[in-house]
């Protein structure tokens, strides 16, 4: 990693960490937060590509998990949020002529990966699968709201932006 993409990266991270602590608490299942961490992720992921996506997302909110209290779940954070942000970039970098179409097939599995990821690591290493079950609406909640706001605020370009601004020069 040269100076450049270093700096990007930890730009990155810092920029996820502070969207995240712009937060609600919400009263769905077993609660949750709604945070424009998500968008930022999946903004990231889509302009930058996998790499830049993946450790923004996973970086960045584990972080916050750790800063807000909730050690327990930075692990599992970290990991998801890794996982998810690299497929919605991966998955945006491969978009040919139909890009808004494939930019939206790659939020969606990114939101899968969250909602699915979380519910795993709640159920096999915080508590028990039916309570895990409950926190689903609240993630699907935030997911929904990240990756709506995505596409309200335009952060859908038309191709992906490897394919006319690269940070790694």
């Amino acid at each position: 990693m040269n100076t450049k993409q270093m700096v990007m990266t930890a730009l990155f991270i810092a920029m996820v960490f502070v969207a995240t602590n712009i937060r609600i608490h919400i009263p769905i299942g077993t609660g949750g937060l709604i945070h424009i961490g998500t968008l930022t992720m999946f903004a990231i992921a889509l302009k930058y590509g996998p790499l830049q996506g993946a450790i923004s997302g996973g970086v960045g909110m584990a972080i916050f998990d750790v800063f807000a209290g909730w050690t327990a779940w930075a692990p599992g954070t970290l990991v998801i949020r890794l996982l998810a942000g690299f497929l919605v970039g991966k998955l945006a970098a491969n978009a040919g002529d139909d890009a808004k179409l494939q930019n939206l097939l790659a939020v969606f599995v990114g939101g899968l990966v969250i909602i699915g990821g979380y519910y795993v690591f709640e159920a096999v290493f915080l508590t028990h699968y039916t309570t895990a079950f409950a926190s689903i609406p609240g993630n699907i909640a935030q997911v929904g709201i990240g990756s709506l706001a995505v596409f309200l605020l335009g952060s859908l370009p038309e191709k992906s932006m490897l394919e006319t601004q690269s940070i790694s020069t």
